[in-house]
């Protein structure tokens, strides 16, 4: 098993204008999540198959993994307005081993569009939108090993979480 590590972050208001068109997500946009989903990843860490991918987004969506919050959760779009990245996001993850914050669920991009900051612009819309629904941190779980992930986070003011802490 690989290992994971849990960062949160306080939300905060935008401070800048995107450079990613954005929207959130809506129910119509499963194929394509699904699609998106399948192929941002190595073979076989989203699903055995494009079916099996699409379901754990019918699933993601659905309260599988925690309430979902689509105000919350993000897709930015390409010239044409199809969905190219994605973020999801829960209202508390599934687990005791996890803060009492929002939880960010996935946060995936077409591999054709990546280095463009289009997960750094998502991260921040949904820090934005949280901070304006009321919520105070946001929190996610990302491989230990997954150095590029870490940079993203750590430069959003991510920070280790345990279940230890009592910011109370």
């Amino acid at each position: 098993m690989t290992d994971m590590v849990t960062l949160i972050a306080k939300t905060t208001p935008l401070e800048r204008e995107l450079k990613t068109t954005s929207r959130t997500v809506k129910e119509s946009d499963l194929p394509r999540l699904g699609e998106l989903y399948f192929t941002a990843y190595d073979p076989g860490l989203a699903g055995d198959s494009l079916q099996a991918a699409m379901e754990d987004m019918q699933a993601s969506l659905t309260g599988k993994y925690g309430q979902f919050l689509p105000n919350a959760s993000h897709v930015a779009l390409d010239d044409d307005g199809k969905i190219v990245a994605a973020v999801l996001v829960v209202e508390r993850a599934i687990g005791d081993d996890t803060p009492e914050a929002p939880f960010i669920i996935e946060l995936f991009t077409d591999r054709d569009h990546r280095r463009r900051g289009l997960a750094e612009d998502l991260v921040l819309a949904t820090m934005d939108t949280l901070f304006n629904d009321g919520q105070r941190d946001v929190a996610l779980r990302v491989e230990a090993s997954n150095s590029a992930a870490l940079a993203l986070y750590l430069s959003l003011d991510f920070r280790r979480w345990s279940p230890e802490e009592n910011d109370d």
